[in-house]
């Protein structure tokens, strides 16, 4: 590889680095980006849930927060345009318990739904309201009859995360930047990175390494948090059980996460999961029989009338956990480098607006100043599935598909026992 000098190396592949990647490049940034796999959107990116939030129950005037709304206010059009699968089916957290309604027990008086919707309208999600059992039992009628108290959030949805990830990175490519496969970046000294493909230079270096984001931060000597892997395990049903449901159905949160969900994916395979499990390992996790027993019994607990069905599949993903519920998006203007880490279960739904946060605020704010001219206008680029139905075809290029979600969603199999 030429050692070339381009405004900003950008460290990992995932939906995040791809999206920084486009929102650079239509800046007019010379980018490059390096991903360790053979292909991009792998790892945590390969095993997410494909949901789209609203941001209404991220922690109030969070950077979290500010990025899943930034991201709003454009992904539909980016949607639109490319055509990438997408539902905008709505969301209701059900309290399935009494104690669920509850906030705490020293607030007994206060319930925690309510709360919830006001914390959504001070988000600026206006739309979310409670519902009443009837409503409830209209709307999804399959659900088991345990109501104890719901909140309607009408403006989530689920979305090919694959195919938007694969497109920010076609796109960045095709407005000039250069991606590099089977890239691990092995040391940084004096704005270069060594990798296993020789050295980059560089005027910026962004870490969007994901579940190895902590580890690419002490090659820079930076150690401000740490990854804890978090496991979550998916059981996934043919797509004729997906018409037991409308919605995606979600517990009341938890101080650890969303919570087990029931939803259909994009591709209308009913699914139930993440589990949330604290791991060591960084690699692709495998799946736990016994946790996915627990799946497919509260999957049929939740809609009886799935007791006819059998899974079809199921599979795992990383979520890069750390020990702040923020995201960790930090910059470093004496070495040329910007951290983006900690970006855990809304990595999707804040992809967009964590590039343009970036783009717009940090390199500005860093006095780093694009080569080229904006170029912010979306080119035309058609895509389609090949014969076996495992990659994506674009005019000059080629893209595995990693995600299982993905691959269960093009394949012609049913659950119905």
């Amino acid at each position: 590889m030429s050692e070339i000098k381009y405004d900003v190396a950008v460290i990992g592949g995932g939906v995040v680095g791809c999206a920084v990647l486009f929102e650079l490049t239509r800046q007019g940034f010379t980018c490059v980006l390096l991903e360790k796999n053979k292909s991009i959107m792998s790892e945590a990116s390969a095993g997410n849930s494909g949901m789209l939030h609203t941001g209404f129950d991220s922690p109030l005037y969070s950077l979290e927060q500010q990025c899943i709304r930034s991201s709003q206010n454009e992904i539909f059009n980016i949607i639109n345009h490319f055509s990438i699968p997408f539902k905008k089916c709505g969301a209701i957290l059900v309290a399935w318990t009494d104690h669920q309604v509850v906030l705490t027990l020293h607030l007994k008086q206060n319930e925690k739904l309510p709360l919830l919707k006001q914390q959504a309208h001070t988000a600026g999600v206006c739309d979310v309201d409670l519902m009443t059992e009837a409503d409830l039992y209209k709307k999804e009628p399959h659900l088991k009859q345990v109501y104890k108290g719901a909140l309607n959030v009408p403006g989530e949805g689920v979305i090919d995360s694959n195919l938007l990830g694969l497109i920010f990175a076609q796109h960045a490519r095709m407005q000039g930047s250069k991606i590099l496969t089977d890239c691990q970046v092995t040391g940084v000294n004096d704005r270069m990175l060594s990798t296993t493909q020789g050295n980059v230079h560089f005027k910026v270096a962004i870490n969007c390494a994901g579940l190895y984001g902590d580890k690419v931060d002490h090659l820079a000597n930076i150690n401000t948090f740490s990854i804890t892997p978090r496991k979550g395990q998916y059981c996934v049903f043919g797509k004729s059980a997906g018409n037991f449901l409308n919605s995606m159905i979600f517990p009341v949160p938890t101080e650890k996460s969303k919570g087990v969900a029931l939803f259909n994916s994009v591709y209308n395979n009913l699914i139930i999961g993440p589990t949330a499990e604290d791991v060591e390992g960084r690699s692709q996790q495998p799946c736990d029989p016994q946790v996915h027993l627990s799946l497919l019994l509260k999957a049929h607990w939740m809609i009886p009338e799935l007791s006819n069905f059998s899974p079809i599949g199921q599979y795992a993903g990383l979520r890069p956990a750390t020990e702040f519920k923020d995201y960790q998006i930090r910059t470093y203007p004496q070495l040329g480098w910007i951290t983006v880490g900690g970006i855990r279960s809304t990595g999707v739904s804040g992809s967009l607006g964590i590039g343009q946060y970036v783009s717009e605020r940090l390199l500005s704010d860093m006095g780093v100043e694009p080569e080229r001219g904006s170029m912010r206008q979306l080119l035309a680029m058609p895509w389609r599935l090949d014969d076996k139905r495992s990659s994506l075809l674009f005019e000059q290029h080629q893209y595995q598909i990693m995600h299982p979600m993905c691959l269960y969603g093009h394949e012609i199999i049913d659950s119905k026992l």
